[in-house]
């Protein structure tokens, strides 16, 4: 379960199924209420502001994702997203974040504020009257909750939460001295928990009012009799602002007197805008002077950061100085021990590069060229008797062959044998015989 997620099942619309009635009537389309139920209207607009504040960090996202991040299973998408985010502009909750990066002070957002709460009040007074006030002003409800939303999407500052956080980092510095003031934006963000987005804001924030310095990735967070001095600087600021502004109506004032003849009400008004020349001359110089002190403090407290650093840049170094291995003394005995060495080294390479040590690496050649040889001869006189062996083998078993064939063939001939005569004839010729020898 995501952040929004466990949010929203910590209100009681999106948890109590009895309750789903209201949720659906905060889901729909409301801004027909406007002319027909202020007050319903007024309500369905109070809980989205309630609901949105409450997941809201320091910036605040609206695009086409959003109405699928508070989508519902029975209300649906909430269809006035659009109308809730141009109301919180235009009450001073939300500040667009392109306008406030390029603004040049928070005057903007505490006047549109103010101004626009006023308005609000004065709209519901007239409504309750009867007399109107279903819009008014320079905020009018759009034709469509469609066209709210485009209009809508875009980031914005929240200003409750910068104006908030900011005053607790101003806060948080007043007692600090100035190396503990210094940032870069990483460390910035990382010690107040905010995103990179975040700390531009809050950062620019601080840099508006005057209470913070930021070049670059440096971060300077102003000390406390600074910040006094930069208010007492916006108060001289504001204090000329309204002079030029009188002098300027009592200016207006004795013309109008002199067209009309009326020459006791512009001298009077002579002497008022004289007054306030020298009031103004006052605080024209009033401001020089802090202008001045402030440059000088910016100057010292630099002086100081500097002179610091000499400091303790000189103290680490005579705490290397009074390590052992640099005593004057040892430096000077290894720096002597170093170079006999380093002789004894140069020595030992003349040794080895003299002629001797040529010869001796030749005859070392020579009986390795011997060694081989002899070797070799010893590998070739193998082989050679192998082959006597085996050539001798294969003499020997020639015989053995021919011997074979011979018996062989013997055998076949002794197979071949003739036909025997007949018996009775082989018995007879001898007795024929036998006959021939006794008529003899």
């Amino acid at each position: 379960m995501n952040k929004l997620e466990k949010y929203k099942a910590s209100i009681p619309e999106y948890t109590n199924s009895d309750r789903i009635q209201r949720l659906q009537s905060i889901y729909s389309d409301f801004t027909r209420l406007r002319q027909t139920n202020q007050r319903g209207y007024q309500a369905n607009m109070d809980w989205w502001r309630g609901a949105l504040s409450g997941i809201m960090e320091y910036t605040f996202t609206v695009d086409d994702d959003t109405p699928r991040q508070w989508q519902h299973p029975v209300a649906g998408q909430p269809r006035c997203l659009g109308v809730v985010v141009e109301g919180m502009v235009h009450d001073g909750a939300l500040y667009p974040l392109e306008g406030f990066m390029g603004g040049k002070s928070n005057s903007h957002t505490h006047n549109t504020r103010s101004a626009r709460t006023t308005q609000t009040t004065l709209e519901w007074l007239f409504a309750s009257l009867g007399l109107g006030g279903s819009g008014g002003g320079d905020y009018e409800s759009p034709s469509t909750p469609f066209e709210a939303f485009e209009r809508a999407c875009g980031k914005y500052v929240v200003v409750a939460r910068v104006q908030s956080l900011a005053a607790q980092v101003v806060d948080h510095h007043l007692s600090c001295p100035p190396t503990k003031c210094l940032y870069t934006r990483r460390l910035f963000a990382a010690k107040y928990s905010l995103a990179p987005l975040d700390a531009d804001v809050v950062l620019k924030w601080l840099t508006n009012d005057g209470y913070a310095v930021v070049e670059g990735e440096a971060v300077k967070v102003v000390g406390g009799g600074i910040i006094a001095m930069v208010d007492a600087l916006n108060s001289v600021d504001a204090q000329i602002g309204e002079l030029d502004v009188e002098i300027g109506s009592c200016s207006d004032t004795i013309a109008s007197h002199l067209r009309s003849k009326d020459t006791d009400r512009a001298k009077r008004s002579l002497r008022s805008r004289k007054t306030l020349q020298d009031v103004l001359q006052k605080r024209l110089d009033s401001r020089e002077n802090l202008q001045h002190v402030l440059l000088k403090i910016e100057q010292s407290v630099g002086d100081i950061e500097i002179m610091k650093a000499y400091e303790m840049s000189d103290n680490t170094l005579k705490t290397l100085l009074k390590a052992p291995e640099l005593d004057k003394d040892r430096v000077e005995d290894t720096m002597d021990s170093l170079s006999h060495t380093l002789a004894d080294h140069g020595e030992i390479e003349q040794a080895i590069a003299r002629p001797g040590a040529a010869e001796m690496s030749g005859e070392m050649e020579d009986e390795v060229e011997e060694e081989y040889r002899r070797l070799l001869e010893g590998q070739e006189g193998d082989k050679r008797e192998e082959k006597r062996e085996k050539e001798k083998t294969e003499k020997d078993i020639e015989p053995d062959t021919q011997d074979t064939q011979d018996t062989q063939d013997t055998q076949d001939n002794q197979d071949i044998r003739l036909p025997s005569p007949p018996t009775d004839i082989t018995d007879k010729e001898p007795q024929t015989t036998n006959k021939e020898a006794e008529t003899s």
